[in-house]
């Protein structure tokens, strides 16, 4: 079936890869961001408080946008990054700002479904080495950032739930990727930049610290599965296994062929493990690692974006 997909937050890193899928040839694609309109873009910055009268006027827009019966909101938008301590004020209210907005706007446009991209790294502890994290297991922020999302996916569900509402809650893992407007974002992005320029890679945990990574492109695979099988509720993201930062830099050193110099800059413990079997068991979906296939296209990236400065 043919659908509107909006998309609050389309500049993201993970809604331009979302977007670019083939998938979406077939939809109405529209976009909500804080950038200037073009053909297929809505100016509005929801991390702003809006008055009733701006809410009107973005709803107004997104219906002569609406082309098809079926209409699906995605919010990618928001402020802050899982692995930065952030309590400033202003990043809660911009946060709180953005899904306030979301539902009002939801509220008069009634979607046939809602999917919010919420963070499995910062719900969950990451000091248990041996127990995979499922989704029923409570939340326990381990930052800012967590209790934020933490904070909206409450709110979502309530709204889902008094409204009979469908939601998807995709808690993704630590997502990594190339994007050239971001293009040293995210751990393995900036240890490759360090090991092509010969600087030392700088360790804020021990090398026997575990991740579960997933790509872009297994993020952008996992919204189109979870609209093509009608999922509900909420789904961990993440590849089928984690892997310790010493075999991520081990990759690494074998994709850049030099010697790598490594500073650890703390030696703590950290292992992110997640239970991804209610998605797997859903859809039928797994989500393999394929760690040195996607460093070394990151790798590969990264030098044709360097040579182009």
């Amino acid at each position: 079936m043919k659908a509107n997909i909006v998309i609050f937050g389309k500049n993201s890193i993970i809604a331009q890869n979302f977007i670019k899928d083939n998938y979406f040839k077939k939809n109405n694609i529209i976009g909500i961001s804080r950038n200037n309109e073009s053909e297929d873009e809505i100016y509005c910055d929801t991390g702003k408080p809006l008055l009733s009268e701006e809410i009107e006027k973005i709803i107004n827009k997104i219906k002569k946008k609406l082309i098809y019966d079926e209409t699906i909101f995605i919010l990618f938008s928001w402020c802050g990054r899982p692995r930065i301590i952030e309590n400033k004020d202003d990043v809660w209210s911009t946060n709180m700002n953005i899904i306030q907005n979301f539902i009002a706007i939801s509220e008069i446009i009634s979607p046939s479904r809602i999917i919010f991209l919420s963070s499995a790294g910062s719900l969950y502890p990451d000091n248990i080495k041996s127990f995979n994290f499922p989704e029923t297991f409570i939340p326990i922020p381990t930052n800012s950032y967590g209790r934020q999302k933490l904070i909206s996916e409450k709110l979502l569900t309530y709204f889902a739930k008094t409204r009979k509402q469908k939601l998807t809650i995709l808690r993704i893992a630590s997502a990594y990727g190339f994007d050239r407007r971001f293009s040293d974002q995210g751990v393995i992005n900036k240890w490759l930049y360090s090991a092509i320029n010969g600087k030392k890679i700088q360790l804020y945990n021990s090398k026997e610290s575990q991740i579960n990574f997933i790509s872009f492109k297994n993020i952008s695979r996992s919204i189109i599965i979870s609209l093509e099988n009608d999922l509900n509720g909420i789904y961990n993201i993440g590849s089928h296994k984690s892997v310790s930062l010493e075999e991520v830099i081990e990759e690494i050193k074998n994709i850049v062929n030099k010697k790598i110099e490594i500073e650890e800059l703390n030696n703590s413990d950290r292992f992110f493990n997640i239970d991804t079997l209610k998605f797997n068991s859903e859809t039928g979906e797994i989500f393999k690692l394929n760690l040195r296939e996607n460093i070394k296209l990151i790798y590969e990236s990264i030098i044709r974006h360097s040579s182009q400065k």
